[in-house]
């Protein structure tokens, strides 16, 4: 498949649970961090997961944390800022069935520095892996969700969706456009079975924390010493409930949630079911534009 490979750990599934019972997902950046908590969050719950990234070894260390589960575990090697990335990936789910619930979750920090001063082709390329990429994604997988009437897609958001974030003017950039896609496709399926999230996860261990130490004097004091405090501290509670959360919104009771930029670290998100009719169509969890009469200013 266009120089990607496809290994596979299957696990037996218990006799009382049928294959017309099961869900597929498709988890990109599987193979550590966060995407591979996310992987045996919902092998955990039941969901059956095709497992995306880079390094074959680490997508097998992740198959081997979340084998004591029920489900399947598929491995696909892919670096997804080819070209023909999404499409390859969406064609090796097919082999497996269909695909019930998307998590885009591979990212990539990109050039940091003063945007009129960093590498415009790393920027591009940036913007590819972290929002066009995700975007083909969802593209790929929509028709067949709406079809079904059922699917769920959740997108990692990051630092710089809702404030900005200097020194890091693509990632930011690219986490904004997907939040916002997923809150575009919310309503363009609304009633139609297809729940389209976002997921702000808060600061965590991990190569992206790792890159910003690598930037240097670019990422600015504040981002670095708070990265080293992060790297320092080895607290991985954030991307635990982050993964947590992902399985509460496509296999748990957070189901029928959609068009919501979620933060794990500081929304109520464990109850958000039994508040969804007061949240339901209105702009709560969501990007907007601040007018003056927000901030109690009359002029």
């Amino acid at each position: 498949m266009n120089g990607s490979s496809m290994r596979e750990q299957s696990i037996d599934r218990p006799e009382s649970m049928t294959p017309a019972a099961r869900q597929l997902a498709i988890v990109t950046g599987a193979s550590r961090g966060l995407g591979r908590l996310i992987t045996i969050e919902l092998a955990a719950a039941g969901v059956d997961v095709l497992m995306v990234g880079r390094d074959e070894q680490a997508l097998a260390q992740t198959a081997e944390a979340a084998s004591k589960t029920a489900a399947s575990l598929h491995s696909f090697v892919c670096d997804l800022s080819r070209p023909e990335a999404a499409e390859t990936v969406v064609l090796a789910a097919r082999q497996l069935g269909a695909v019930d619930i998307l998590v885009n979750n591979a990212a990539i920090q990109g050039p940091i520095g003063l945007v009129w001063e960093t590498d415009f082709a790393a920027f591009e390329a940036t913007m590819r892996v972290d929002f066009l990429v995700p975007v083909a994604l969802m593209r790929a997988v929509l028709p067949e969700m709406l079809a079904r009437g059922a699917g769920w897609i959740v997108n990692i958001s990051g630092g710089g969706a809702t404030a900005p974030r200097p020194m890091f003017t693509a990632y930011g950039a690219a986490k904004t456009a997907l939040v916002r896609v997923a809150e575009t496709l919310a309503a363009e399926t609304a009633g139609k079975g297809v729940r389209v999230n976002s997921i702000a996860p808060g600061a965590f261990p991990s190569g992206m924390t790792k890159a910003i130490i690598s930037g240097g004097q670019s990422a600015g004091e504040w981002e670095r010493q708070s990265a080293e405090r992060i790297l320092t501290s080895r607290d991985d509670t954030a991307a635990q409930q982050t993964a947590k959360l992902v399985a509460y919104l496509v296999a748990g009771p957070g189901r029928d949630v959609t068009g919501k930029l979620i933060s794990t670290l500081w929304d109520p998100w464990a109850e958000l079911h039994r508040h969804w009719d007061d949240i339901r169509g209105n702009d709560v969890y969501t990007l907007r534009r601040i007018v003056p009469a927000d901030r109690k200013l009359t002029w």
